[in-house]
């Protein structure tokens, strides 16, 4: 294992037994020749998610397998990836590959050249789609993201991506907040309320390839977690009204424009 990696790839994962393997050898040959690691952070699978991790990680000794101990849960699987990590950079995806591997050279590429703060893969953008087959949860994403570019800033078009790129050193400033997805809307509007650039890049998202899906896939899962969200806005827009007050400066974000649209 290299002594400085340049990424650290968090992959918080539960019941992913179907995935994990092909998985790691993605991420792994789309990070051929870039200095990383990949941390498998595994909220105690009764699928034998992490044993068959460490089967890969044969293969693939820049992996780290952890049995976290309770409380389970994705902000926290992630956070606690994100303080483990030992790269400059961290970043995480879905482990189910609606979030394809071979993007991570391209999110990579502009933190690397000084070009952007955070970087993230976006339906959104010009180029992306989300294809992945649940409508209550293609509608409930995009109703969220609509709300928080209105209330929050409309510069960021995806914020409940869930696959994000950045310095360690600034997610460890910024902090992961939520339960569940709302963390993301947490970090992308802190972000670039406080002035950081955030560079969206375009991605396809499709359907999990293996196993159960822990999106809210029916109308009663989104009211069960959709209140989170909410709240997550509510409170960022605070923070907004907050920053104009004092008249600090926001940043801008970067991101891929449409034909034609103005930047």
């Amino acid at each position: 294992m290299a002594d400085s990696p340049h990424i650290s790839v968090v992959l918080p994962t539960f019941n992913e037994a179907g995935n994990i393997v092909p998985l790691i050898d993605r991420v792994a040959a789309a990070l051929d020749g870039v200095p990383h690691e990949i941390l498998v952070m595994d909220d105690r699978s009764p699928d034998g998610t992490a044993a068959l991790a460490r089967q890969a990680a044969t293969a693939h000794p820049q992996t780290q397998v952890v049995e976290r101990d309770p409380p389970a849960g994705l902000t926290l699987s992630i956070d606690d990836g994100i303080h483990r990590a030992r790269g400059t950079f961290v970043t995480w995806m879905d482990c189910d590959f609606s979030h394809p591997p071979e993007l991570l050279p391209q999110l990579f590429a502009p933190l690397r050249a000084g070009e952007a703060d955070i970087t993230c893969a976006s339906r959104y953008v010009y180029g992306g789609a989300d294809n992945r087959g649940e409508p209550t949860a293609v509608f409930a994403s995009l109703a969220i993201t609509k709300l928080a570019r209105w209330f929050v800033d409309r510069r960021v078009l995806d914020y409940t991506t869930g696959y994000v790129m950045a310095p360690r050193a600034l997610l460890l400033e910024l902090g992961l907040r939520g339960d569940y997805g709302e963390y993301c809307i947490e970090l992308l509007g802190s972000a670039a309320l406080r002035g950081y650039r955030v560079r969206e890049l375009p991605y396809e998202s499709i359907p999990r390839v293996e196993g159960e899906s822990k999106t809210a896939t029916n109308v009663l899962g989104f009211a069960r977690r959709g209140w989170r969200y909410l709240v997550t806005i509510g409170r960022l827009r605070f923070t907004r009204r907050k920053i104009a007050a004092q008249g600090v400066a926001r940043g801008t974000t970067t991101r891929d424009l449409e034909p034609g649209e103005a930047g």
